[in-house]
């Protein structure tokens, strides 16, 4: 089962996920949790939500006091007890549902984590594996077992650069441990490995039939991972052809072997065999398109008027797809809000403007669509209200992450338009503060002095 984000879930589950995110950034942790389990329990492959359900389940335990923490952990051995008896009956959605119980008590919960890692192995979710691995690791740093558990997660992913990039956080982390910095050498070699055997067979160095024997062949490991899941996909949905969303699944594995020709006989399939209006169908069908139009820009070089012709053609269809779809699902605001990035980029920044202003009012959207926001008003010559809105989308960013780097480098941006050296340059001072590789800070700070 394929891990979702918030586009590739249905209405009524991305609902539950938009209050609970606004419950999460009002403080209100526990109808919070509440919300987030309700949707989780209806699709356990959604990890954006499982995050924001981790995230309200540590600050409503930072926040907690002692007798608190008592009272809800009393709690924790029934939950315990009933995960144990979902994982022997095989019943591993159930088990997570009551993993995360537990989790609502103590989100450090060891156990809960490892009923997590377990039935996410078994459901084929690599990312929620490996989140739980990462809070298992962090309370037990010294657990070497983990930490190969950790690396052989990772592996799962399929995405080698990922992995790297998570091992070599990990490993920064916890210097000491000799055997994660093994972890991370050695996915930071398959990694090598990968991306060396990748190049080859699209520069097209490598023929069949002359190729060198290699030990280890990720690129078609997983090519052929992907035509055995392929074929069992296949086969269930002979079982069970009222099962629209495995035929989306199927064709969106299709889409990403690039075989966009099958890919839409089962966008057909789904869309002439099954009265439904699920917007998540309308997302994937929209990002098939999308993926279809790159694939065949590529095939052209940098600057020749086929490419230009094709990216043209793109964007022009995009837009439209994408004016479409805000139309037919008005409340759904990732539409809103891919419809105001797709007319900035346009160049139509009014109406971008417009966009903008109704997907702000969603939780999980108001800080990028301010981000954007800030932009079309520089775009437009109004430095104030650029400046307004980048303020108003760091209220509530004091982590420096690559989201608030981002809010802060565009703030810069915008006083540099203003014609505010001083300002631009505090902004970037306090980037170079904490990572002078973002982007071209460190030329813009040090070129200052």
């Amino acid at each position: 089962m394929p891990e979702k984000d918030y586009t590739s879930v249905g209405g009524e589950v991305r609902q539950l996920w938009e209050k609970g995110y606004e419950c999460l950034e009002k403080k209100n942790y526990d109808y919070a949790m509440e919300l987030l389990s309700m949707a989780l329990e209806k699709e356990p492959a959604f990890f954006d939500c499982r995050m924001a359900l981790r995230a309200a389940q540590v600050k409503k335990h930072e926040n907690a006091g002692r007798l608190a923490k008592m009272a809800a952990g009393a709690t924790t051995a029934h939950n315990y007890a009933a995960a144990k008896l979902a994982l022997g009956k095989k019943n591993f959605f159930s088990a997570m549902a009551s993993a995360e119980k537990m989790l609502c008590s103590n989100p450090e919960n060891a156990s809960g984590h490892r009923v997590i890692v377990t039935a996410a192995q078994a459901l084929d979710l690599p990312q929620t594996m490996i989140s739980s691995l990462q809070m298992i690791k962090k309370a037990n740093p010294k657990d070497n077992e983990v930490t190969k558990e950790l690396a052989k997660a990772l592996e799962l992913l399929g995405d080698w650069d990922q992995a790297e990039k998570v091992m070599k956080n990990l490993a920064d982390i916890n210097p000491e441990d000799q055997h994660l910095q093994q972890a991370y050498r050695d996915t930071a070699a398959k990694a090598t490995i990968y991306r060396g055997e990748y190049q080859k067979i699209v520069s097209g160095e490598e023929q069949l039939g002359y190729a060198e024997e290699s030990e280890v062949d990720p690129q078609r490991l997983a090519e052929d991972a992907l035509d055995e899941k392929l074929f069992d996909m296949e086969e269930r949905l002979q079982d069970e052809p009222d099962n629209y969303k495995l035929a989306v699944d199927i064709a969106r594995l299709y889409v990403d072997r690039n075989d966009f020709d099958r890919a839409f006989e089962y966008f057909d399939f789904v869309q002439e065999n099954h009265n439904v209006t699920d917007s998540s169908i309308d997302r994937a069908v929209s990002a098939a398109h999308e993926a279809r139009f790159n694939y065949d820009i590529k095939q052209y070089e940098e600057g020749t008027p086929e490419r230009e012709g094709l990216e043209a053609e793109r964007d022009t269809f995009m837009l439209e797809n994408c004016r479409e779809r805000a139309d037919r699902y008005p409340t759904m605001p990732e539409f809103r809000f891919e419809l105001g990035e797709r007319l900035f980029r346009s160049g139509q920044t009014e109406e971008a403007i417009q966009a903008l202003q109704r997907a702000q009012n969603s939780p999980g959207h108001r800080m990028r669509a301010l981000a954007l926001l800030g932009r079309c008003f520089m775009e437009r010559g109004m430095f104030d209200m650029a400046v307004s809105q980048i303020e108003k989308a760091l209220e509530n960013k004091s982590t420096w992450n690559d989201d608030r780097k981002e809010l802060v480098y565009t703030l810069a941006e915008i006083y540099e338009e203003q014609g505010k050296p001083d300002e631009a340059a505090a902004q970037y001072k306090s980037i170079y503060e904490v990572d002078i590789r973002y982007r071209d800070v460190a030329q813009k700070v040090e070129s200052g002095y």
